[in-house]
């Protein structure tokens, strides 16, 4: 079962502080030489109160492939990450690179979602994913 709304917005206040609010949800396929490397919902927060980013991007996630336990991964809106394909590819690039030393996920990727993006990237420097279990479901 996915995370509730306010189990993802507690998960963003925690782990980057600031005050979220849930603004929308957006269905994401991201696929890898033609095939589906992950799809999901990932849900989109207005962040107040933080320093350096206005938006996060959240979704739960199976801790390990087939695993009924679930995890969340927070991203906040800092560039390279300006909306939630490119939260997703960050969070899957991430795992590659801790998992087998390279950032693979790019390459030959193609990503089909929803176009609706926001504004302009706030921040700077690279982004990281914020990963903390979720109460399986």
């Amino acid at each position: 079962m996915d995370a509730s709304k306010d189990e993802l917005k507690q998960a963003i206040e925690k782990e980057h502080g600031g005050k979220a609010t849930h603004h929308h949800a957006v269905p994401v396929n991201e696929k890898e030489r033609g095939q589906s490397i992950w799809h999901g919902i990932v849900h989109v927060f207005d962040l107040a109160d933080h320093p350096k980013a206005k938006r996060a991007y959240a979704w739960s996630t199976p801790v390990e492939e087939g695993s009924a336990e679930r995890r969340i991964v927070t991203m906040l809106q800092i560039a390279p990450v300006n909306g939630p394909i490119e939260a997703v590819r960050a969070a899957l690039a991430a795992e590659l690179q801790a998992k087998h030393g390279h950032q693979d996920v790019n390459r030959n990727a193609k990503t089909t979602g929803s176009p609706h993006r926001s504004g302009a990237p706030v921040g700077r420097g690279p982004a990281s994913p914020s990963k903390q279990r979720g109460r399986g479901g």
